[in-house]
């Protein structure tokens, strides 16, 4: 009888290990579960798949004919969740890099980040990273993610006559690096902005006011006219000699888009400028010989 109890009891404990084994594999089987990094050095399984209550993706107030969302209690009125109030960490505190895989993203214009909601009857909130497709009052806040992605290109200066120019003489300033004149971001959740080259900002460094070029400056150059010579100047070229340390810059027209149309972004700048960069210009003096006749 003692034999029968004890594989009676093995039996169970097989049959409840295996049963706690797989509620514990269930996570990772579960295609709806994916591990991710939510903190440097600390990994969760995070549920990528929305609630079945969820009408839609996010709108302002609910989706189709049945019971919408209250959206009057801060901070729980940013959008909906199917009947849930819902706010949201815009942009995402998470780096993209550390996003679940793309191919779960429910669309392109969708984020992964923290969410918190008022759920209608219940006091505990609903917390959970999750795919969010952004609603309209977030889209400035993407629209800095947007024109943060904007990268200047590493431009070059130079000027003519090449080496040393002249007092009274036009020198002529040249841009090379700067491409076709158009940079476009990466997307931010819906938003790409993209940077069309306006002009060129030119400082030439004698106290005169900064110059506004047109945008093509590598075959359309720029002219100034020095009226100091630079040998008191402290800034010194590759051959050591005093100049001028004249500077450039780049500014671009900022549009964003969404899904291929252009949209306002009230708040968020509409123009970027690049990095100074430049070049010591010497300024000599040419000295005329007159003769009495």
């Amino acid at each position: 009888m003692s034999q029968v109890l004890l594989a009676v009891a093995v039996l169970l404990a097989g049959l409840f290990g295996a049963v706690a084994s797989s509620q514990a594999a269930e996570p990772a089987s579960d295609p709806c579960w994916v591990s991710l990094e939510v903190r440097p050095g600390e990994f969760e399984y995070v549920n990528i798949c929305p609630d079945p209550d969820e009408e839609d993706g996010g709108s302002n107030g609910g989706g189709g004919g049945g019971p919408r969302c209250d959206l009057t209690e801060e901070p729980y009125n940013e959008f909906c969740l199917g009947i849930k109030a819902c706010q949201a960490d815009i942009p995402s505190p998470l780096d993209e890099s550390k996003w679940p895989p793309e191919e779960t993203m429910p669309g392109p214009d969708y984020i992964f980040t923290f969410v918190r909601c008022r759920v209608p009857g219940q006091e505990e909130l609903y917390e959970r990273w999750r795919w969010i497709k952004p609603y309209d009052g977030a889209l400035p806040e993407l629209g800095w993610q947007a024109l943060g992605r904007l990268q200047t290109p590493a431009f070059t200066m130079s000027f003519e006559p090449a080496g040393m120019t002249y007092v009274g003489a036009d020198t002529r300033f040249l841009i090379d690096g700067i491409g076709d004149g158009e940079i476009i971001g990466s997307v931010a959740g819906p938003l790409q902005a993209t940077g069309t080259l306006s002009h060129v900002e030119i400082d030439p460094a004698d106290g005169s006011p900064t110059i506004e070029c047109r945008p093509d400056l590598r075959t359309n150059a720029c002219e100034h006219v020095y009226l100091l010579m630079s040998h008191e100047q402290t800034s010194l070229d590759i051959d050591g000699r005093p100049g001028f340390p004249a500077q450039a810059r780049l500014v671009y027209d900022v549009t964003f888009t969404m899904s291929g149309a252009e949209v306002d972004l009230p708040g968020v700048p509409e123009t970027l400028e690049s990095p100074w960069n430049g070049t010591v210009i010497p300024v000599g003096e040419i000295q005329a010989l007159v003769q009495n006749r």
